[in-house]
Formats: C-alpha cells, sequence, structure tokens
C-alpha cells in the first residue's frame, strides 16, 4: 500500500466520518497547510481533501467556523468545460 504525500490536499479528512450527505468536518489547524496563512477556504470553495492513504478527493466548502471547515465530497471529478 502506498502512502500519499501530504501536500497533494488541502485538508485532511477522515473517510469514516463522510455522512450521507457527503459532508465531512475538517480542520485546518490539523491539515497540510496549516502553516499557509495564505489558506483561507470560504463557502463555494473547490478544496481538495484526503488522507494518508487514498487519492485526494474534490470537495465544496459548505461551511466555516474559524479553523473548522465543512466540505462536501464530490465523487464525480470536475470536468472542464471547453
Amino acid at each position: 500500500m502506498k502512502l500519499m504525500d501530504e501536500s497533494a490536499f488541502d485538508l485532511w479528512c477522515d473517510v469514516s466520518a463522510v455522512g450521507a450527505d457527503l459532508v465531512v468536518e475538517t480542520w485546518i489547524s490539523h491539515g497540510p497547510r496549516a502553516d499557509d496563512t495564505t489558506f483561507d477556504p470560504q463557502p463555494a470553495d473547490l478544496v481538495s481533501v484526503g488522507d494518508d492513504v487514498e487519492p485526494p478527493l474534490n470537495a465544496r466548502v459548505v461551511r466555516r467556523d474559524a479553523t473548522r471547515v465543512w466540505v462536501q465530497v464530490e465523487l464525480v471529478p470536475l470536468r472542464h468545460v471547453v
């Protein structure tokens, strides 16, 4: 099993905590970008979430309270319109 590079995603998430609505609570202060002062995810922003094992997934910020961020995981990759 290959471990993922933690810098490959914005926020760490516990995949077992993802709800039926695909929303999961994350913490900026516990993620790989905790020391990045320019990282300021706001509702509707697209971020990547992951753990140290699985590849990162796209997610949309749905709520933020200080360093707590709730995101809705997108299971289908984003498609670029040409």
